[in-house]
């Protein structure tokens, strides 16, 4: 009986179940995607990110809930209490009759007791909740330089990965341009082999260069496929999702021309802007500890019903409640803690001169890194001109080669190893070309500009 429940339960599931499958999202993009359509998906999707804009909402609600402290605290309560044996009472004889030397001891009180009200507890003045209130405000601030810190990290790893997947691609390219020269050398050979016009070797060499080119090409496509599936986890869509990235991001006399290189300013960089909000939650923790020995002055009251009663009849109608209402103030004055007070605040003032050597320490970190990204992008640059002039260099040399050969005054060696040079040649200049993009992005990123990629 219990098997053909469940299989219904199961049966009634199933629907429910692919419903929910078939409602996933599905991503559809632009063909090909630019850096900047990349940069703002990843933005919409990216898990890291989404957690600092919550982190940024939650820090909201702490402000309003470190606010409601200062507002009315209103409490309902009910007491009841069945007292099996009165307490017993103790006064002096005579009192209530008998000798005035002894001491009568009486039962005050009924056995049943009830009582229900409401308490409204108001704080008036308080040190600590002022500078509660405006570290809360801080912490909010705080968390929204973490969230800003973390599109820009977002912004600053897609990127990476973008160009790094270009850069395979680029590879890529290379290799299919090899292999259609290389198909097309063995099917001349392989004509000539037939005529006996070129021998078996030759033959044999070019498969064999043909064979390690299209085994490089197929590790070369493993690789692409990790990387863009990197890109894609930090872009936060399925791995499956299909992209095509655009190459016209290597397009240096574009990029080249635009770049602009900024200036550091180091009150620019969010590490350093968190440090400095930092800073100033560490002096509200300083004041807010040196405020233990301010007064505190709280005001409240209180409106109740009370029953008494020899039995529990308390649901009787005739049964009398009596009302009481009361106010007050209540003054607390810290007087004396044994010290702790003082050691807290030695404590805060500890923090707080750490984090100044940490600021110190992360603006001497960000000049170096600025310097060496400046001196990456120069030296990028000079890289990229002369292997543009030995590419150039290298394709002269490929085509008298292959001229030659054509006109059998160049043996085939020297034909495999020009497209060797060639092939290698294109490679160094392709991967320099991201090299300097990549030093385009830690010049950004380094003082603080990296949204500009979206802008």
């Amino acid at each position: 009986m219990f098997r053909k429940y469940l299989i219904y339960a199961i049966t009634l599931l199933i629907p429910g179940v692919l419903s929910a499958q078939n409602s996933a999202p599905e991503f559809s993009f632009t063909d090909p995607l630019t850096l900047k359509e990349t940069i703002q998906i990843g933005l919409a999707n990216n898990r890291n990110y989404k957690k600092a804009l919550l982190d940024e909402d939650k820090a909201k609600y702490q402000r309003n809930e470190i606010r409601g402290a200062g507002l009315p605290q209103v409490s309902a309560y009910g007491d009841y209490n069945d007292f099996l044996d009165v307490y017993p009472q103790a006064v002096p004889g005579g009192v209530f009759g008998g000798d005035p030397e002894g001491i009568q001891v009486i039962s005050l009180g009924v056995p049943h007791t009830l009582k229900a009200g409401v308490q409204v507890n108001q704080l008036i003045y308080s040190n600590s909740y002022l500078i509660g209130l405006k570290a809360a405000k801080t912490g909010e601030e705080f968390y929204n330089l973490l969230a800003q810190q973390s599109e820009e990290d977002v912004i600053h790893e897609i990127a990476m990965n973008y160009l790094g997947a270009i850069q395979l691609e680029l590879q890529k390219e290379n290799l299919l341009a090899t292999i259609s020269q290389f198909e097309g050398l063995e099917k001349i050979l392989q004509a000539q082999y037939d005529n006996d016009l070129a021998r078996k070797v030759d033959l044999n060499r070019v498969k064999v260069n043909l064979t390690s080119v299209r085994a490089e090409l197929e590790n070369l496509e493993i690789a692409i496929y990790q990387r863009e599936g990197y890109l894609k986890l930090v872009m936060g869509i399925p791995v499956d999702t299909e992209i095509s990235l655009d190459l016209q991001v290597t397009d240096m006399n574009h990029m080249v021309q635009e770049f602009q290189i900024a200036e550091l300013h180091v009150e620019d960089r969010k590490d350093i802007q968190i440090l400095g909000v930092q800073e100033q939650l560490y002096e509200y923790e300083y004041k807010n500890i040196k405020s233990e020995h301010m007064p505190q002055l709280v005001g409240f009251a209180d409106f109740n019903k009370s029953a008494f009663s020899q039995d529990f009849d308390f649901l009787s109608t005739s049964h009398g409640w009596y009302q009481g209402f009361l106010i007050g103030l209540k003054l607390e004055i810290p007087i004396f803690n044994g010290g702790q007070t003082k050691y807290k605040a030695a404590q805060s003032k500890v923090n707080a001169e750490q984090l100044q050597l940490d600021k110190f320490q992360a603006t001497d970190a960000a000049q170096l890194e600025y310097q060496n990204a400046l001196n990456k992008y120069y030296n990028s640059l000079s890289t990229l001109k002369s292997l543009e002039d030995n590419l150039a260099l290298s394709n002269d040399v490929l085509s008298e080669t292959q001229l030659l050969y054509k006109e059998s005054l160049s043996p085939l060696t020297d034909l495999l190893a020009a497209e060797a040079s060639g092939r290698q040649a294109q490679g160094n200049y392709n991967n320099q070309i991201i090299q300097v993009r990549l030093a385009q992005l830690d010049i950004l990123n380094s003082t603080g500009k990296i949204k500009n990629l979206i802008q």
